[in-house]
């Protein structure tokens, strides 16, 4: 009976991406957008220079990497000058410790390096859920957006930190790309889930647009992962998980409160607004169901009208709004959000298309600062 019902559910899921209108994107984009992307790269190379990444969220994972390998208990301050804890799961420690093997400079130089990559392929994935097809005229399309997304606060403030956000985002736009019929759909979403919380609102999408293997995918991927890493560090994922500390904001906040401006979440606005430091208040999560009702069911909407990757987009702003803590950097999503915006655009006629191309320059430009003007804010890992 309940797999009758699960079935009947599954039944009414809407048509794939796969299915979405194909659109070619000219070859001839190729080199204009290689060329911008080329210049952008070699500003941001000479900036670099005089303004070096400080690597402060790195440190702290090449320092859990360093108690990891010598048997040190991993949750625990002490692993930098500013006293950063590890707070990620156990099963994300095996894949900091290359970060060991090599000079710390050029382990965070290569890491940025990968990290410019992994945005560069968000936004590719993006590309596909749009239904763009003409290989050479995406990568142009995908080099003239990254070189625009290089200057962005976002991206140079995970850069400047050593952060880790990117694959995270991804993990889960990869996943989002793959066809509905694959027996893969859901593992990617799995791993970013185990890696960090957050993106675990993704399998309650998946669930909400009827992809039911998919979420289950997901959610044994979570689980295999996490047991791994019980296997890999038995006391620290007692530390991890049972104590507390996995949902503890207190400790992502240390001794900053949440009214704190480098928190960009839902927790941060409330506190700001009613200028308390207390965390948790009634007016926060009152706030968070409101938004998370909306947002999920927005997402759930555009889906089922064939706009799984503007979907993707307001899922990912929900979770980011919905967590006690969203740093600055952690919003990443104007990246793929970007040719959202510029498909919006291109799809627009007359009026509409000045308004869409109107929204698309006014909600990149908060985001379109570099590091200088950030450089004296406290950093904050996470």
């Amino acid at each position: 009976m309940v797999t009758q019902h699960i079935r009947r559910f599954a039944a009414g899921v809407a048509a794939d991406h796969a299915a979405r209108p194909r659109t070619v994107v000219p070859n001839w984009l190729l080199i204009p957008g290689l060329a911008v992307l080329a210049v952008s790269l070699a500003a941001y190379v000479a900036f670099v220079r005089d303004h070096p990444f400080r690597g402060t969220d790195f440190n702290m994972y090449l320092g859990a990497a360093h108690a990891f390998l010598d048997g040190q208990p991993v949750y625990q301050l002490g692993y930098t000058t500013l006293n950063l804890p590890y707070t990620y799961p156990p099963v994300t420690l095996p894949f900091v410790v290359p970060l060991a093997w090599f000079d710390d400079r050029a382990a965070l130089n290569l890491m940025n390096a990968v990290g410019v990559v992994g945005m560069l392929a968000a936004v590719w994935f993006t590309t596909k859920m749009l239904g763009y097809e003409g290989t050479r005229g995406r990568l142009g399309l995908v080099a003239a957006v990254g070189a625009v997304l290089l200057w962005t606060e976002p991206l140079q403030r995970n850069l400047d930190l050593g952060q880790i956000n990117i694959f995270v985002m991804l993990l889960v736009v990869a996943d989002l790309a793959i066809p509905d019929r694959s027996r893969f759909k859901g593992v990617l979403i799995g791993a970013a889930t185990a890696t960090k919380l957050l993106p675990g609102l993704f399998v309650v999408y998946l669930l909400l647009t009827r992809r039911i293997r998919a979420a289950i995918v997901a959610a044994g991927t979570f689980v295999g992962l996490t047991l791994l890493g019980a296997i890999i560090q038995p006391g620290g994922s007692y530390d991890y998980w049972l104590t507390g500390r996995a949902f503890d904001s207190h400790r992502v906040l240390m001794t900053s409160g949440p009214r704190y401006g480098g928190n960009q979440s839902l927790q941060g606005f409330t506190a700001r607004l009613l200028e308390t430091d207390q965390q948790n208040t009634i007016w926060w999560m009152l706030s968070v169901v409101v938004v998370l009702v909306a947002g999920l069911a927005l997402a759930t909407a555009l889906q089922r009208h064939g706009e799984e990757a503007m979907a993707m987009i307001v899922v990912g702003f929900t979770m980011l709004l919905i967590s006690p803590v969203s740093w600055s950097h952690y919003w990443l999503w104007i990246g793929p959000m970007a040719i959202v915006l510029v498909d919006v655009v291109r799809r627009s006629h007359g009026a509409a298309r000045v308004l869409a191309a109107v929204v698309a320059v006014a909600r990149s430009c908060p985001s379109s600062c570099g590091r200088v003007p950030i450089a004296a804010k406290s950093s904050r890992g996470v």
